[in-house]
């Protein structure tokens, strides 16, 4: 396979890479020298957006939505950080500390900031595992990223017992044994979406070129559709009816768009030095090069547009709320649709405070992520 043409921006952005001291983060005007993924006991205030990022414009319109921390976020973070630390096997102790910086099990306190205190350990260990392993197919062809993760899924249905040696299988096997004890019928939904998404990961249709409507279709589907707000609604104990989950798929889609464009744009830079790998699943799968070519942009200017489209996007939010509590303004539909609030928000100011994709932020990039 031949590998991407990237654009001048990409290329710069190889060449300062290699230029950079290693280990020493770049500074960015207002942000502490230290760890930022990290929280005040029973703060549920999160830390700002830091404003120096070369794909954020300055006069780009602040979020309107809100961002908020679950109040025991630091004893989370520290109890899952422990876990992983003893269990997965991190190839050096600089991918440990990369893999603490970059804030997964943070990620999920904001994301799902109203959920149960006795189940949020367990969807922080939950998520962190999927980005793992997502970062394992990134080194992976089709064939066997799709044979890996068919493991994993009959681990989590319970149907196979996994290698103890491979924390991917007996982490997921655990923790969805350990979710059916606490609520089956939310942890088989979730089992659900989350098929969908290791399905959707092992997709050689990836690379294709799509219209920005197809490339939505298909980053629903990467997503897990639901995924997310299954995590949301498993950690919050939240039943909804089939009737309230139809009345509220227009607010989930809204969002999904939101989170995908936001991600495409800060994880840019992560796409484009795992493409210029060469492998399958690490092929550039992003809206930037499907904007640029439909409007003639560059890829700075691509990424305003996105920009915008995201603001216009939370606007978008609330007329859909508005129309959605016209027909049940019950309290499962107004928790649902404020934990959609919550994804969109926590999922921006994660994405432009992760080292895993901003380098002013933290470490440089290291290709191939976590295996290096």
């Amino acid at each position: 396979m031949a590998l991407l043409e990237t654009p001048l921006y990409s290329q710069l952005v190889r060449a300062f890479r290699d230029i950079l001291p290693t280990g020493q983060p770049a500074a960015v005007a207002g942000m502490p020298d230290g760890p930022i993924l990290t929280s005040t006991d029973g703060s549920t205030i999160p830390p700002p957006a830091p404003t120096d990022l070369p794909y954020l414009p300055r006069d780009i319109r602040p979020t309107i939505l809100e961002a908020k921390l679950h109040p025991r976020t630091r004893q989370i973070v520290e109890e899952c950080h422990a876990f992983f630390l003893e269990h997965w096997p991190f190839p050096s102790d600089k991918h440990r500390k990369r893999f603490c910086d970059e804030g997964y099990a943070w990620f999920n306190c904001i994301l799902c900031p109203n959920g149960l205190d006795d189940r949020m350990v367990g969807v922080c260990k939950f998520l962190t595992t999927g980005f793992l392993i997502d970062d394992m197919l990134d080194r992976m062809s089709v064939e066997d990223g799709k044979a890996h993760n068919a493991i994993v899924i009959a681990c989590s249905r319970g149907e196979r017992l996994p290698d103890r040696e491979k924390p991917a299988q007996w982490i997921m096997y655990d923790l969805f044994e350990e979710f059916r004890g606490i609520d089956k019928e939310l942890a088989d939904m979730l089992l659900g979406y989350t098929i969908d998404f290791f399905e959707a990961q092992t997709d050689a249709d990836r690379s294709k070129p799509k219209s920005l409507n197809d490339y939505f279709e298909y980053r629903h589907a990467d997503l897990g559709k639901g995924f997310m707000s299954g995590v949301m609604c498993f950690s919050m104990g939240l039943h909804m009816k089939p009737d309230e989950l139809a009345l509220v798929q227009a607010l989930e889609m809204n969002v999904m768009r939101h989170v995908t464009l936001v991600n495409d744009i800060a994880s840019y830079e992560k796409e484009v030095l795992a493409a210029g790998k060469g492998f399958e699943l690490g092929q550039l799968c992003s809206a930037v090069p499907i904007v640029m070519t439909a409007c003639g942009l560059n890829e700075l200017s691509a990424m305003r547009v996105m920009w915008e489209m995201s603001r216009e996007l939370e606007k978008q939010h609330f007329v859909l709320l508005e129309e959605a509590t016209k027909q049940c303004n019950n309290e499962s539909v107004r928790l649902y649709a404020k934990g959609l609030e919550f994804q969109a928000a926590g999922n921006e100011r994660w994405n432009l405070l992760t080292p895993r994709y901003n380098r002013s932020g933290g470490l440089p990039f290291a290709e191939g992520r976590i295996w290096g």
